[in-house]
């Protein structure tokens, strides 16, 4: 009676432990989402394709090397075409998905759009939106509990343009924006750097989000008649290229000069182009490091991915996305088994994170500490040289 007793404890008990082990296989083996809103069609969808190409190069690396917790990562990514509504359906979407955070989304006003969705649901368990694609001063201040930003501010950008121009002895500006965040944003940031240095713009002009040709051209004469020596472009990527080409034609300015989020609008067109790129000579800031410098210890490692993947060269999107969806990876290599928005949220908020060689401190402000802007200038050949 006693060895049969036995020997139903020892059945029950391997049970039991067969049971537990099949659990925390299945555990393990449950893939940690991230989600992804982006414009994957449209005028912005090279820069959409840029940033999945990163993140699926981030993703790759971490899943070589075991996951995150035994568990992989897995990317949900779906196309909001460059439209805020698709951008807030897409979020809503996302959160019922189980994702553990956002990234990807891109431009002022979706990352708004987006940022709502989030703070009307206000629970510990809503993720956050981690590398929003927006240099827009004013969704970073006052801080906005979800959003994390990891690109330096257009307000970061402007003065890194404005301390390399002011070296070359430019004393002459001419500002040129469009109506609309980014615009909006380029403008205030340049005026604001100019009252530091105690320089008064020679000009100043706004243009009609959806300006045509013609009267941008009239626009850019009136602002030529001040002889700039150079024009500040905060404007949509093909309205910079006709504002510059007719600069050109008018023997207006000697630099031309544009933001980030304009340039990597450009980067796409480097095999189309047959001839020299038209936009050779203009100078971009730039808020990821050079992609192919592997003095930098995050491009070298960027490099490194792309090897690995045997992806297709790299560029500052696909760059943005990989560092993006780093930050959200060793944030949650410190959560330990409690991996889940909560714990990515109070990590961002709290942690410094090492990554590439570098500490990657956000805090209660929820942006980046020590932004990174470069200055490069576009090649004929339609590259980014530093």
């Amino acid at each position: 009676m006693q060895r049969r007793w036995i020997t139903r404890l020892v059945c029950f008990l391997v049970l039991g432990l067969v049971g537990f082990m099949a659990t925390q296989a299945r555990g393990q083996s449950v893939p940690i989402r991230i989600g992804m809103s982006l414009p994957l069609t449209g005028p912005a969808a090279s820069f959409g394709e840029g940033l999945r190409h990163g993140a699926e190069l981030a993703v790759a690396r971490a899943n070589a090397a075991g996951g995150v917790a035994r568990r992989p990562l897995e990317l949900v990514v779906l196309d909001d075409g460059g439209q805020v509504r698709q951008a807030e359906s897409n979020a809503l979407e996302l959160v019922q998905r189980g994702v553990v955070a956002l990234t990807g989304v891109h431009g002022a006003e979706a990352v708004a759009a987006v940022d709502a969705v989030l703070s009307a649901r206000s629970s510990s368990a809503t993720p956050p939106l981690v590398g929003p694609v927006t240099g827009d001063e004013a969704l970073r201040t006052p801080p906005r509990p979800n959003l994390f930003f990891v690109r330096a501010s257009i307000t970061d950008e402007a003065r890194a343009a404005m301390l390399h121009l002011d070296t070359l002895g430019i004393t002459r500006y001419a500002v040129l924006a469009q109506d609309g965040p980014f615009g909006d944003a380029g403008l205030q940031s340049m005026l604001t750097e100019l009252v530091r240095i105690a320089i008064r713009p020679v000009a100043v002009e706004r243009l009609p989000a959806n300006v045509s040709a013609d009267n941008l051209r009239v626009i850019l004469e009136r602002a030529c008649k001040q002889t700039p020596q150079v024009l500040i472009l905060a404007m949509e990527a093909s309205s910079v290229e006709i504002a510059v080409n007719a600069a050109r034609s008018l023997r207006c300015a000697g630099q031309f000069l544009t933001f980030s989020e304009v340039g990597a609008a450009w980067a796409s067109r480097q095999e189309a182009l047959k001839a020299q790129h038209p936009m050779a000579g203009v100078l971009v800031t730039q808020v990821m490091p050079h992609p192919t410098n592997r003095a930098n210890p995050l491009a070298a490692e960027y490099q490194d991915a792309l090897k690995a993947a045997g992806a297709r060269p790299g560029d500052y999107p696909s760059m943005e996305g990989y560092f993006a969806v780093r930050v959200i990876e060793s944030a949650l290599r410190l959560c330990g088994a409690e991996i889940g928005p909560a714990c990515l949220r109070s990590t961002l908020e709290s942690r410094p994170i090492e990554l590439a060689g570098q500490s990657v401190r956000l805090g209660t402000s929820r942006r980046i500490e020590l932004p990174f802007v470069d200055i490069t200038l576009m090649t004929k050949e339609g590259r980014f040289r530093r």
